[in-house]
């Protein structure tokens, strides 16, 4: 019999929604309504502006239908704006705006004390193999990785 406790995948599955639930309601009573899909962007866009739409649905395992919405929702609170890419008016870009790029001072520090709790009781050697293991895991998973 497979007792779900022993497999790594449920404790990944549990602490994802941990973390989501958690960074939501951090942000919310700091003042920010961030759905933690809209995190995941602006962390992509604060590390890199001006990313295709394309590449942020590879980037969250999302399609692209659902992060279109998810930039409609990020344009209507004023996080981003897309812009035709000079190169090929076909393609969108999607930018951070002033208040976008605000963000990042205001959430980063909520976020980096969930990391802190979440890693609490954790050497930095584990922390460094567990990020490997995980990255390895992902690899496993996700088709055209380098190995």
């Amino acid at each position: 019999m497979m007792n779900y406790e022993d497999i790594p995948l449920h404790w990944v599955n549990r602490l994802s929604f941990l973390v989501r639930r958690e960074l939501g309601q951090k942000f919310a009573r700091a003042g920010h309504k961030i759905a933690a899909e809209e995190w995941a962007v602006l962390l992509m866009l604060w590390q890199e502006d001006g990313r295709l739409p394309s590449a942020i649905a590879e980037l969250t395992f999302r399609d692209r239908t659902t992060v279109t919405r998810l930039l409609d929702g990020m344009e209507k609170k004023q996080m981003i704006r897309r812009e035709a890419d000079p190169h090929d008016r076909r393609k969108m870009r999607v930018f951070l705006t002033d208040k976008g790029r605000a963000l990042e001072a205001q959430l980063k520090p909520i976020a980096q004390d969930l990391i802190a709790q979440a890693q609490q009781n954790l050497s930095g050697d584990e922390v460094a193999q567990l990020t490997l293991l995980l990255r390895k895991m992902t690899q496993n998973l996700t088709p055209n990785s380098t190995r």
